[in-house]
């Protein structure tokens, strides 16, 4: 029983051996390419998290109710 334990976990020891070896491997001779992306411009951020678009959209919203 002992050596049967001591074989699985040699097996165990190996395998993460081997996959920490690929992983190696794979990241030195195949480094991963970003695409270039454009740089978008960001919106500033808005304080209370409405924009000025959805703010103007309510207050028509609510003038057209209050007009009827």
């Amino acid at each position: 029983m002992l050596i049967g334990m001591g074989i699985v976990f040699l097996f165990l020891v190996m395998l993460i051996g081997a996959v920490k070896l690929v992983a190696y491997l794979v990241t030195n001779f195949f480094p991963e390419e970003l695409p270039a992306t454009a740089a978008r411009p960001t919106p500033a951020p808005v304080p209370n998290g409405v924009t000025p678009t959805v703010t103007a959209a309510i207050t028509a919203a609510v003038h057209q109710h209050r007009a009827k």
